[in-house]
């Protein structure tokens, strides 16, 4: 079961903001390769890349940080992958080698790994003093063939992550699953509500886009990225469903990187 309540914040998360100019340079290699593009004030990076230094500095410059962490999947070469045992790691993911799709039950288990490895995570980013959480990879119940995790483990993890974050005292985007956005924890939380904003990928490409207005109508940030390079932004139709979109390298890399790419409809 899903604990905490419908996700409100506690007093010292700084809230989601609504309205932003924005990048996504998670895929960078060092801190080196990531800068701030001209007028951009919501910048989402990786947290281990990340120093509490720069964090420090853009904040002090107005801009919003987001932490982004890999919540559902294992990846190698982290400071703490040596953390997570083979029994979390149920398939292998084909797009990303090495990577791992994990038994994201775990968290409910009596001193579970994986909630440890996880709230580790999340003290980093706070720590680090970034403003938001961006966790990655919470539709397991899809990526994994053999059915082990259904919709609603998957929905109650995500419930899970969500409020660990608000007790952490960072807001917290859901990452895709347009199809969640309505859908419920077991104690009847929808994913909505229980999120701070959405960020989304390639809702234009299997229109989806309309989905995020849940999210928007509600007062909350619903962000896109559009990777298909022969795409032409649908700038009218993000416009009416108050989505704030990007076309992006598929990669994410930084700015100072080789293949960087934002395009906006500003």
């Amino acid at each position: 079961m899903v604990t905490g309540d419908s996700g409100s914040l506690p007093v010292d998360a700084g809230p989601l903001p609504t309205k932003v100019s924005w990048d996504w340079q998670i895929g960078a290699a060092t801190e080196a390769e990531i800068g701030v593009p001209s007028g951009v004030d919501f910048m989402d990076v990786d947290g281990f890349t990340m120093s509490a230094a720069t964090v420090k500095t853009w904040k002090s410059r107005g801009i919003y940080t987001v932490c982004y962490i890999n919540a559902g999947s294992y990846q190698p070469g982290l400071p703490d992958s040596a953390d997570y045992p083979e029994s979390l790691k149920l398939q292998a993911d084909p797009n990303w080698p090495g990577e791992y799709f994990l038994d994201v039950t775990d968290v409910f288990k009596p001193a579970s790994v994986l909630a440890q490895i996880l709230g580790k995570r999340l003290d980093m980013c706070k720590a680090k003093g970034f403003d938001a959480l961006e966790p990655d990879n919470l539709q397991n119940d899809e990526n994994i063939t053999s059915g082990q995790i259904t919709r609603q483990a998957q929905l109650d993890f995500n419930g899970w992550i969500a409020n660990l974050a608000h007790e952490k005292g960072l807001s917290v985007l859901q990452k895709n699953g347009p199809d969640q956005i309505l859908q419920t924890t077991s104690t009847g939380v929808m994913m909505v509500d229980a999120f701070d904003g959405i960020l989304n990928e390639q809702c234009q490409m299997f229109s989806e886009c309309d989905a995020l207005r849940e999210y928007t109508k509600r007062g909350k940030l619903a962000l896109d990225v559009e990777y298909d390079k022969s795409l032409t932004l649908d700038c009218a139709k993000m416009a009416a469903n108050g989505v704030i979109a990007l076309k992006k390298d598929l990669l994410l890399v930084g700015q100072a990187s080789s293949g960087y790419l934002r395009e906006t409809c500003n």
